[in-house]
């Protein structure tokens, strides 16, 4: 099976989203930093007003609204500074490669990604899970990049479930497919 697509920024957002928002170790991460804010405002400014002898039932409503803020907000703002940053890194010259045609090729016991600058063999025992959104399948090959294959990429629904049997086939894990 061979496949031909075109791999966009918004390819690559997309997968760094779907990362963001399905690792765990990610929102573990980003939970500490949003219960950790909120801590060290709503303590941190209630003791500032405490030690300036301006502490008061207004000073207190207006760090623990602040500390709100910076619970509810954490989330939002890492999702930009993840868009932020994949646009900045598909910027760098050495990495304009990662955008562009790309050709898939499927055989008996590796698969082929080649495109600008790129020719990539992968045997299918290198696969160590799968992931997919509303547009793409992910096919990570480590634990923090993945080979991306739009849906488009497929003439159709029988090729579409032919191209994941063919990629989950060595995943024991049921867990560990899409």
């Amino acid at each position: 099976m061979e496949l031909h697509y075109d791999i966009t920024k918004q390819d690559y957002i997309d997968f760094n989203l779907n990362y963001y928002t399905n690792n765990a170790v990610v929102q573990r991460s980003i939970l500490t930093t949003r219960i950790a804010s909120a801590v060290i405002v709503a303590l941190g400014g209630t003791a500032l007003m405490y030690w300036l002898k301006a502490l008061s039932v207004v000073s207190v409503v207006g760090y623990l609204a602040l500390a709100a803020v910076c619970f509810f907000g954490t989330p939002w703002y890492m999702k930009r500074k993840v868009v932020k940053n994949v646009e900045r890194i598909l910027q760098r010259a050495n990495n304009k490669q990662l955008c562009g045609p790309k050709t898939l090729t499927l055989r008996e016991n590796e698969f082929e990604l080649a495109g600008e600058n790129e020719d990539t063999t992968y045997q299918y025992e290198a696969v160590q899970r799968t992931a997919s959104d509303a547009a793409h399948y992910y096919i990570f090959v480590d634990e923090f990049s993945a080979v991306i294959v739009p849906f488009s990429a497929f003439t159709d629904e029988g090729q579409k479930r032919d191209f994941y049997e063919r990629i989950t086939a060595h995943i024991t894990d049921e867990a560990l497919k899409c």
